[in-house]
């Protein structure tokens, strides 16, 4: 293992066993300096580390805003295209709908071309918790940002298409209350 990839696992460890007031000052560097991780793909488990301290970072105070500030929707975006592994996107679809709760983060998702496409495609296709995690992106996206374009492009993308694909799958019944609720 690399010592850049030692460290991300010991940060993580760190992070985990952190406070909620020493997690709350975190600096947007920091934020920054864990997208660089993520795009600069020293190995799965750095990447992995890196996500995970940015779930954990962002359940804190204004840290939320402090990624989504730090282009990580984007970022994030851009990285699931590539089609990482499945574990990998189980992060990313983690952090995604913890950062599409808030209203900037929702702004943001939207600004990328292929968010919606990207969201769409990854359901029934990876995991049932990525299943979990876009269904909640998209029903965000439709309570909170809903306008004439943005339902037009789930309808040009096929988001509408899944979303009743995951009614009719062997799903959780939660989990197809909430597709119907976006439908």
């Amino acid at each position: 293992m690399s010592t850049k990839t030692l460290a991300m696992l010991s940060l993580k460890r760190v992070i985990e066993a952190s406070n909620t007031r020493s997690l709350e000052k975190l600096k947007p560097e920091f934020m920054k300096q864990m997208l660089t991780v993520i795009k600069s793909k020293i190995s799965q488990q750095a990447t992995k580390s890196s996500l995970q301290v940015l779930i954990q970072a962002c359940l804190q105070g204004r840290n939320k805003m402090k990624i989504v500030k730090a282009n990580a929707i984007f970022e994030l975006i851009e990285f699931e295209l590539e089609k990482p592994e499945k574990n990998i996107s189980e992060l990313i679809f983690n952090l995604l709908a913890h950062l599409c709760s808030c209203a900037d983060g929702r702004a943001e998702f939207l600004r990328h071309a292929g968010s919606i496409a990207m969201v769409a495609k990854r359901i029934l296709r990876v995991s049932p918790a990525t299943d979990d995690q876009a269904v909640c992106i998209l029903s965000s996206i439709s309570k909170n940002a809903a306008t004439k374009e943005v339902l037009l492009e789930m309808l040009k993308v096929g988001a509408v298409t899944k979303l009743c694909m995951v009614i009719q799958a062997d799903c959780p019944t939660y989990l197809k209350q909430k597709a119907r609720g976006v439908l």
